[in-house]
């Protein structure tokens, strides 16, 4: 995304007469319209291609078969090319996927679902505090949002003692958007995290961008002396990150709460040095509310 600035650096806009509006307004629906068919002609080639890769390997399969039987000599060669010929076939066409969801779509689906859990908890009044919480038997999927009410907020002793295990006071617990892929990283990791901070993160950050591809690029500071990680995020694939229980922020903050077992309380703001937007993520260290040092 890209933003036109002048001279001194502020954004400008531009204005024009009504007719121009209106040809300005079917110009865009034009651009989108061909944005939107040029991303479907891509997935579509994508398919095809999938497809006729898997067609050849099979080809190579059949060809090699037909081959060894006629060439007794090279009998052994030819079905051993044969075979690998067959299964290459087969892994390809399980592999390629039969149905892709485009960016732009799942990105409506999640606005759309954010914006009724934020009402909804706007309507309780609840505050802007965001805490994930682990539950008893750890994993990514015991893990909780908490969104408190009331105005002692986490933070406070009243709420910190309430929030611990994510009952005990008024607000929403809620299933976090990054659990399935904090799930999704523990399988493939042979179901454990890192518990390290430092090594959590690198775990974190590189499955958002490799693995989910929900982000194009990353840059993390760990400070695990304080209980904080700051992420850059450049190319969000589901939009602005400080929207309610964003995927990226969600999986980061689920995967820190799961790693290190401790409650993780969460924040995103607009970032321009080194990225696009700034998840940070802290947590309190062990022996931090008893005033013992570690």
């Amino acid at each position: 995304m890209t933003t036109d600035l002048d001279d001194d650096g502020a954004s400008t806009i531009q204005k024009g007469s009504p007719d121009d509006l209106v040809s300005s307004d079917d110009g865009l629906e034009a651009r989108l319209g061909q944005g939107v068919r040029r991303e479907r002609d891509a997935t579509h080639a994508r398919l095809v291609r999938n497809r006729n890769t898997a067609l050849g390997f099979a080809l190579l399969g059949v060809i090699s078969l037909a081959a060894g039987l006629a060439v007794p000599d090279g009998r052994q060669i030819l079905f051993v090319l044969a075979g690998v010929g067959g299964f290459a076939a087969v892994l390809t066409y399980s592999l390629a996927p039969g149905r892709v969801i485009e960016a732009r779509d799942g990105r409506r689906v999640y606005e759309t679902c954010a914006a009724n859990v934020a009402g909804l908890a706007d309507e309780r009044g609840s505050t802007a505090d965001r805490r994930y919480v682990p539950g008893t038997g750890g994993g990514a999927d015991a893990v909780r949002l908490v969104v408190p009410t009331g105005s002692g907020g986490v933070g406070s002793d009243t709420a910190d003692t309430a929030l611990g295990d994510g009952s005990g006071r008024e607000g929403l617990v809620l299933e976090p958007t990054g659990a399935s892929f904090v799930g999704e990283l523990e399988r493939t990791l042979g179901g454990e995290l890192a518990t390290r901070p430092e090594v959590l993160v690198e775990q974190l950050t590189t499955a958002l961008v490799d693995r989910f591809e929900l982000v194009g690029r990353t840059e993390s500071v760990v400070d695990s002396d304080s209980g904080r990680v700051d992420v850059a995020i450049s190319d969000s694939a589901f939009g602005p990150v400080d929207r309610f229980d964003h995927p990226v922020s969600s999986t980061l903050a689920v995967g820190l709460a799961t790693g290190l077992e401790r409650p993780v309380d969460v924040a995103a703001t607009a970032e321009t040095e080194r990225g696009e937007w700034l998840v940070t993520c802290r947590w309190e260290r062990e022996g931090v509310r008893e005033g013992e040092s570690e």
